[in-house]
C-alpha cells in the first residue's frame, strides 16, 4: 500500500478541500478574496458581495489507498449523494440520519460497525483519523475513517455527530449537549469541526443554478466516546460478550410485520393550479400533499414535480 504524508489543516487536493481532524479553510474565501460569510439562519448563505460569478473547480476525489494505516488498523469509507432529495443543502449535512425522513449517509452506524470489529479483533477500538470531501456539483459527500487499536489506553465505543447547513457554529453548538446526553455513560471526545463553504450549484430545491455566486456553509461537528468503566473494573472480553449476547437477542425477537408502502403519483404543477385545485383532482388532501413532499408551506411553483399520496 502506498503513503502519503497528510497535514491536517486542510490538505487541498486540486481545488478541493480534504478535511481531516479539525480543518477550517473556506472554498469561497480561496476563490474570492473579497468573500464574506454570513450564516446566521438555515437558509443564509456565504455571500460575495459583489456578486461574482464563480469558477466551480473540477472535483479531485482522493485516493484512500494513499492513507497510511498502524498495524491492525483498517479503512471504513463510503459515499451519498443529496441530489434529489427535499432541501438539497440540509441533506448534504446529513452524515448520520436526518429526523424529518431519515435520509442519510449513516456515517455514524458504519464507522461505529468498524469499531465492533476492532473489539471483536481484542483490541481497544479507537476512531483514529475522519477525511471528507464534498463535489459541489453533484451534491455529493465522500468519507473515510481510519478505525484500529487505540494508542491511549481508552475504549473508543461510539461515533457521533451533529451539523448545519447554512446556521453555522451557533446552531451546532447548540445541539451538541442533548447529543452527549445520549451517550451519558460514556465520555465525550472531538474528532472534528467540518467547516466548509459549499459552492451552491443548485436551488435549495435541487434546481441547476445557471451562474453560482454563493456558496452553503456545511459544519458538522464529530465526536468519538470511550466507556471510563473498560480497564476499571470491566474488562473489554466483557464488553464484547455483552455486545455478542445483545446481538443474538436482538436476532432471536420476533420482528413484526412490515407496514405496507406508501405509493405515490408524480405531478407537475402547472400554471395556474394550486395545492387545493390538485388534491381535489387526486382525491386527497392538501395537507398530505405538503407532508408527502416535506413542503414548508402550501405555495408551490411551476414545473415542480409533486409526489401525490394515494
Amino acid at each position: 500500500m502506498r503513503s502519503i504524508k497528510f497535514v491536517f489543516h486542510s490538505m487541498l487536493i486540486g481545488s478541493q478541500a480534504l478535511y481531516a481532524q479539525s480543518d477550517s479553510e473556506s472554498v469561497v474565501d480561496r476563490m474570492s478574496p473579497t468573500a464574506s460569510v454570513m450564516a446566521q439562519t438555515p437558509d443564509s448563505i456565504a455571500v460575495v458581495p459583489s456578486k461574482k460569478i464563480l469558477e466551480v473547480p473540477a472535483f479531485q476525489k482522493y485516493d484512500p489507498d494513499t492513507i497510511q494505516l498502524g498495524e491492525n488498523d483498517f479503512l471504513v469509507s463510503d459515499s451519498y449523494t443529496a441530489m434529489g432529495q427535499p432541501y438539497v443543502y440540509d441533506a448534504l449535512h446529513s452524515f448520520h440520519r436526518r429526523r424529518m425522513d431519515g435520509f442519510g449517509g449513516f456515517l455514524n452506524d458504519k464507522i461505529n460497525a468498524g469499531l465492533a470489529e476492532v473489539r471483536n479483533r481484542g483490541f481497544n477500538s479507537d476512531l483514529k483519523k475522519l477525511y471528507i470531501q464534498i463535489d459541489p456539483s453533484t451534491l455529493t459527500v465522500y468519507w473515510t475513517a481510519v478505525v484500529g487499536p487505540s494508542l491511549d489506553g481508552r475504549c473508543y465505543m461510539s461515533v457521533d455527530s451533529r451539523g448545519s447547513a447554512g446556521g453555522g457554529l451557533a446552531a451546532v453548538q447548540k445541539q451538541c449537549p442533548r447529543m452527549h446526553r445520549i451517550h451519558e455513560t460514556l465520555v465525550p471526545v472531538k474528532v472534528l469541526e467540518f467547516n466548509d463553504n459549499v459552492l451552491q450549484c443548485y436551488t435549495w430545491d435541487g434546481a441547476k443554478i445557471d451562474s453560482v455566486t454563493h456558496a452553503i456553509n456545511i459544519q458538522q461537528h464529530f465526536y468519538k466516546y470511550y466507556d471510563p468503566q473498560i480497564g476499571n473494573g470491566v474488562t473489554l472480553a466483557e464488553v464484547v460478550q455483552k455486545e455478542k449476547d445483545a446481538e443474538m437477542a436482538s436476532l432471536m425477537v420476533v420482528s413484526k410485520p412490515a407496514a405496507p408502502a406508501v405509493r405515490y403519483r408524480r405531478y407537475t404543477v402547472k400554471s395556474g393550479d394550486t395545492l387545493s385545485q390538485i388534491a381535489e383532482k387526486y382525491h386527497t388532501t392538501p395537507s398530505k400533499i405538503k407532508a408527502a413532499n416535506h413542503l414548508r408551506s402550501y405555495l408551490i411553483r411551476v414545473g415542480q414535480t409533486l409526489k401525490i399520496p394515494n
